[in-house]
């Protein structure tokens, strides 16, 4: 990331401070100070209407001399007030949800002194919206996504196990660069993502996602030690990364003919071209939802449509940093599309006795509606 894009960042943040009337903001999660800084740090950023300093506790020997950021140590947070108050500082800033309730309690005992705003919703207001930069990133993760999908689909073999197909398209991920963990928002635990196969593909977790699967004992979810048969979807529900972000896609194959899974891939790519064309500046999250729901229901589709365990009310989410971001297309938002939103639409079918079936494609949101960055052919992918 270069100066250029973390001193856009920085002014965003203290433009939005400021018009809340919100002195100074103190910035301590690890992925929004790596977002606002470009650094991975334990400590705390503070930014004011004429002030930024970066207080870095560790590794403060790697990072002290990073050009262009004022860079300085400390060594506990009992410092923090005398900190603020050398600022002058009396209305602060804070993520609320970047801290356990213990960790909470041990700032608002610090933080007497000062009166305290909470800072999430403004953070999100700047990371929904993507920079060239980022968008950048993000295509060159669904190329390194493609790549390794094509690499991965060449060597899957009838009766292979889940767990074998999904480690070879994880392999395939890992030598590009992927980290092997995928972030997602509030600290849902996730590796690269999911392949499941047939029935057992229903299986529901206590999550809220577009699928779940057998998984494993101790983590719910994606590839068992089932093995995928001829005649049923295989479904594949992956992230790409690079420089830190992530796209999302899902694919689906089958060993031979699946031609009742295909009608409802089919219902999915309706969707989601019909989306292409109303997702622009200006709409309300929901309606996207509501037009989705609408063609499942003209398909007479709509009792299997995002049905995973009970109903699941959502059909896309943003992406970024995290896998799944804000905002949410879920009845009830009616928080509208802006430009240069990043998001994935996942219209899915939950289908007895055949499994989940569906498509997922990554956009970023245009004046002229969503411009399509995953780049893997949108077909049923037939498996020899």
């Amino acid at each position: 990331m270069n100066q250029e894009e973390i001193e856009k960042r920085l002014k965003g943040l203290r433009e939005k401070i400021l018009e809340r009337g919100i002195e100074g903001a103190l910035i301590f999660s690890h992925l929004n100070l790596y977002y606002f800084t470009g650094l991975w740090i334990k400590g705390f950023l503070l930014i004011t209407k004429e002030y930024l300093k970066i207080f870095v506790r560790r590794p403060y020997s790697q990072v002290k001399e990073k050009e262009g950021l004022p860079i300085y140590f400390f060594e506990s947070l009992k410092n923090l007030p005398e900190i603020l108050k050398k600022a002058s500082l009396r209305r602060i800033g804070l993520e609320y949800k970047a801290f356990s309730l213990g960790e909470g309690e041990r700032l608002k005992k610090l933080l007497t002194d000062f009166e305290i705003f909470p800072l999430d919703s403004l953070i999100w207001e700047l990371r929904m919206i993507k920079s060239p930069y980022e968008i950048q990133c993000q295509k060159r993760a669904s190329q390194l996504l493609s790549q390794a999908l094509r690499e991965a689909l060449s060597q899957f073999k009838e009766g292979m196990r889940e767990i074998e197909a999904s480690a070879l398209l994880e392999r395939a991920l890992r030598v590009r660069g992927h980290p092997g963990y995928t972030r997602s928002f509030n600290g849902f635990e996730l590796a690269f993502g999911y392949l499941i196969s047939g029935k057992e593909g229903l299986f529901a977790i206590p999550f809220t996602t577009g699928e779940g699967g057998a998984g494993l004992e101790g983590f719910p979810g994606g590839a068992s030690f089932k093995k995928i048969k001829r005649g049923e979807p295989i479904l594949i529900d992956y992230g790409g990364f690079y420089k830190g972000y992530y796209i999302d896609q899902t694919r689906m194959a089958s060993f031979g003919e699946c031609k009742k899974a295909e009608e409802f891939f089919k219902a999915s790519m309706e969707i989601l071209k019909t989306l292409e064309k109303k997702g622009k500046p200006g709409v309300p999250c929901e309606e996207l939802f509501f037009i989705a729901e609408e063609i499942a229901d003209k398909r007479g589709f709509r009792e299997y449509f995002m049905k995973h365990g009970d109903k699941i009310n959502f059909i896309g989410h943003g992406v970024g940093l995290e896998i799944d971001e804000p905002p949410v297309i879920v009845p009830g938002n009616k928080g509208e599309l802006k430009e240069n939103m990043v998001l994935a639409f996942e219209p899915k079918f939950h289908v007895p006795e055949l499994g989940v079936v569906g498509l997922e494609d990554t956009f970023v949101v245009t004046n002229y509606g969503l411009k399509r960055l995953t780049t893997f052919p949108r077909k049923w992918i037939h498996l020899n």
